[in-house]
Parts: C-alpha cells; sequence; structure tokens
C-alpha cells in the first residue's frame, strides 16, 4: 500500500513503482505532480485502488490488468482523456489527407496481415502434421497435471479453482494483498525447515525473500477450522490499523484448508528472546534500550485504547508478541485475540472484525495488568508466569526491591529511575482493576523518566490513524 496523498509533490511520476508488483493501493491524489501516468503502471494486477486525482497530470488514462477505476480517482487533471474521462481528441490535420491514409494504411495492412497470417498457418499444419502431433500431446497432458493437485512436501497445494471466494475473504482483498499457495511455497522452498524460525500456537513462520526484495516472516496456520477466527481477527486488525509500533501485515492466502499470513520480518526476533536466552544477549539491552522499548509498547497500547473511531483491546500483550526491528523499535504482534468496541464512525474495513458494543472499563485494565508484567519482566529478567503468580502476594513496597531488579541494570547511574519503573509496575498489576492506571497515565509516566534519558523529544500522543 502506497499513500501520498497531500503531500505536495511535484514531477512526474516514476514509472518504476510497476516494480513493486504486490501493490494493492496507490494514492497520490492532492499533490502537484505532472506528465502522463506511467503506461507500466498498468501492469499492477493487485491493485484494488488507486486515485490520482487533484494533480496536472496530462495525456490518457491507462488501462489495468484486473481493475477499472472510477472517474473520480482522475478528478481535476484538466490534461487527462480517456475512459472513463472524455475521449482523447487527436490533432487535426484536414480531412481528406486523414480519410485518404486510413485507406491506405487499411489496404496495406490488410495485404500484409493476409500473407503473414497464411504462411504462419501453412508452417504449423505442416509442423503439427509431420513432428509436431507428440510435442502437443506432451504439452497438454503437463498442462492437465498442473491444473490437478499438485503433492509438495506430503501436502497438497490448492487448485487455483479451490480459492476460497466467500465475501469475508474478497472483502479483506480490499485491506491487505491477497497472496496465492503457489507464490508462498516458491519463496520459501515448499516451506522447507530450513526456512523455519518459530513455531507457537497458531502454526509454524517461515523466513523468506519475496521478488520485489522484501524479506518476509510467513506464518502458515495449522489446519484446523478452529483457527478461521483467529485468521480472521489478525487480518482485519493490522490489515486495517496503522501505527508505527504495530507489526506490519503485507498479504494473506486463503486456499482450501490454507490460511496463511505474511507480515514485514523483523530482524532482532521478539523480546522474550533478548531477555531469556544468555547474558550476553541481555547485556547489549541496556538501560536506555529498556526504557525505549516499553515506550514504545506503552504508546501503541494507549493508541489502540483511545484511538478517536476505535477502541481495541489486545488481550495478549507479553514479551513474545514484542518484535524488535533493525533499530530494536518494538513492534506488537498477535491480534488474534483483540478485541474491538463499536464507536460512532467505524472504518468500514473494521466491520469484519467481531465487534462489541462497548468495552467494560475492566478490560482496558487487563491489558494494563499484562503491560505491567511485560515492564517487571523486562526490569528483573524473571518469566512472566513466575511475576503473575507472585504478584498476588506482593505489596507494592516489595516490588521495588533493588534485590528483584536485573544485576546488569544495577550500579549504571539509573537505580532513581529503575525503582519508578518498578512502581509503575507494581501499579498496573494491582489485584482491583479500578486501582491500575489507564494507559494514557502509564504512557506518560515513561515518556518523563525517557525524556531525562532523551529517549524521546516528543510527549504528545498520536491518536490518529496513520
Amino acid at each position: 500500500m502506497v499513500d501520498l496523498s497531500s503531500n505536495l509533490l511535484s514531477g512526474a511520476i516514476p514509472s518504476n513503482i510497476a516494480n513493486c508488483s504486490f501493490l494493492n493501493s496507490v494514492r497520490l491524489d492532492s499533490n502537484k505532480l505532472d506528465g502522463p501516468i506511467p503506461a507500466e503502471i498498468g501492469s499492477l494486477n493487485r491493485l484494488k485502488n488507486f486515485n490520482v486525482a487533484n494533480n496536472m497530470l496530462t495525456g490518457p488514462v491507462r488501462r489495468f490488468i484486473n481493475a477499472t477505476f472510477p472517474p473520480e480517482s482522475y478528478a481535476n487533471n484538466a490534461g487527462l482523456c480517456g475512459s472513463p474521462l472524455k475521449a482523447c481528441v487527436t490533432k487535426r490535420i484536414g480531412f481528406h489527407h486523414i480519410l485518404l491514409s486510413t485507406v491506405l494504411n487499411r489496404r496495406v495492412q490488410f495485404a500484409c496481415g493476409f500473407v503473414t497470417g497464411w504462411s504462419l498457418f501453412t508452417v504449423l499444419g505442416i509442423y503439427l502434421f509431420f513432428l509436431g502431433l507428440p510435442g502437443v500431446k506432451k504439452m497438454l497432458l503437463f498442462i492437465n497435471k498442473r491444473t490437478k493437485v499438485m503433492v509438495i512436501d506430503g501436502n497438497e497445494s490448492p487448485q487455483r479453482e479451490e480459492v476460497n471466494n466467500d465475501p469475508k475473504i474478497l472483502k479483506m482483498e480490499k485491506i491487505v494483498t491477497r497472496m496465492s499457495f503457489l507464490e508462498l511455497s516458491k519463496v520459501t522452498l515448499n516451506f522447507s525447515q530450513d526456512n523455519e524460525i518459530g513455531n507457537g500456537m497458531l502454526g509454524k513462520v517461515y523466513k523468506a525473500l519475496v521478488p520485489n526484495g522484501w524479506t518476509v516472516a510467513i506464518k502458515r496456520f495449522h489446519v484446523s477450522e478452529d483457527l478461521e477466527e483467529e485468521f480472521v481477527s489478525e487480518i482485519t486488525t493490522l490489515g486495517s490499523l496503522r501505527h508505527p509500533n504495530l507489526v506490519p501485515l503485507i498479504g494473506f492466502c486463503s486456499e482450501r484448508d490454507e490460511r496463511i499470513l505474511v507480515y514485514k520480518y523483523m530482524p532482532n526476533g521478539n523480546l522474550h528472546e533478548w531477555l531469556h536466552s544468555t547474558d550476553d544477549k541481555a547485556r547489549l539491552l541496556d538501560f536506555n534500550l529498556r526504557v525505549k522499548i516499553v515506550l514504545g509498547v506503552a504508546k501503541a497500547l494507549t493508541w489502540l485504547h483511545d484511538g478517536g473511531n476505535f477502541h481495541v483491546v489486545h488481550s495478549n500483550i507479553s514479551t513474545q508478541c514484542i518484535l524488535l526491528n533493525e533499530n530494536f523499535d518494538p513492534k506488537l504482534s498477535n491480534f488474534w485475540e483483540a478485541t474491538l468496541a463499536k464507536t460512532n464512525d467505524i472504518d468500514s474495513n473494521l466491520s469484519l472484525f467481531p465487534i462489541v458494543e462497548c468495552l467494560d472499563f475492566t478490560t482496558y485494565k487487563k491489558d494494563v495488568y499484562r503491560f505491567g508484567v511485560v515492564l517487571l519482566e523486562l526490569l528483573t529478567r524473571k518469566k512472566s508466569y513466575i511475576l503473575s503468580c507472585s504478584s498476588l502476594n506482593l505489596s507494592s513496597s516489595s516490588f521495588a526491591s533493588p534485590l528483584d531488579v536485573d544485576k546488569l541494570l544495577l550500579g549504571q547511574g539509573f537505580d532513581n529511575m529503575v525503582m519508578q519503573l518498578l512502581e509503575l509496575a507494581s501499579d498496573c498489576m494491582k489485584f482491583i482493576p479500578d486501582q491500575r492506571p489507564t494507559m494514557q497515565q502509564v504512557y506518560q509516566t515513561v515518556a518523563a523518566i525517557a525524556r531525562v534519558h532523551d529517549q524521546t523529544e516528543d510527549s504528545e500522543i498520536q491518536l490518529h490513524v496513520d
């Protein structure tokens, strides 16, 4: 998806945008772009949304392989012409000259076409009669086999005719690119174990390089009808919501009994691995970096809880669903247990999601509690299940004991800040939900600590959909 609308862009539309073959939405409206629409852009066969209105473009409207777009997509470009706009008018040189040229051209074209066609037909007929029949038979047999089910490592891959065309799935194509099982099988080398990078509750995850040069993480769901709801939930949340601290969902596949999600690959894995593997690895997570991670998670949850036209509760926050990119920016994942609250003006793309009339106050506080567990795990490097069980018997003061803090953080000049974060974790994990702070209060507290360490210059919370 490319959305560069209202950015005061000028110049021509680059033709190499056609190299992004997985694009399903291109919005370049309300800029100052000029020149023609590149012919190459018509080869984007996955496009569902295209808008170049309110520019200074000229020339013919391009035809797309699998889509047509309304006049509104090209409006307010005085130089554009052709369907669905007014027809293009060629320059008049003179009626008689044009008529004579047309008649002569048609006669010449007919004569050339007749001679060429007859020659090719004759040669082809001789070839088929004497030599080509065995080859044609082999080709027909090959095509017939390819249309049948192909077995890959003991698993049957779906036929093209058995692509899931359920209305719910078709609607999801508008927000996330749909990919075929065969293309995903190809880039993972038939889901080779050598490409496997994870195995979770929902399925296995594979690392792959797709044709446009992106490295992606491909989650292949376990074959089970019980996971259909989780599959849809993940697409409708991550496919519709855009935020710097949510993992980008690139595509999905729904064919026969296959359910696959494609995400942007996060090279630094998940936070759980960094905290609980080795001291050497955890040592790289210094205090400032840990504050940066917890700040990003708090910002994402605040945005989800108070996002204006929607309110989402994640319900499954843990260090395992916090992924880290190359700069250790945190990205929330695993939205298959999320809950969406009904609002007055909800995005139509989210209408597929299981919606409740309103979220109970205590529902939000479940995310706050789980955030507190993550924060405490980040500071102590104790496993989350130990922290959750012990929190029922610990008071706020016992939470804040320096004896519980990860020894790698002690004596680094941040002891006072560590204690403040321990107190915050304790508040988030209070037994009575009403006594826990909101995520907005949590974010403001962490942001104040982060500013001290130059982690952020902006304490404002952006609550609009990016």
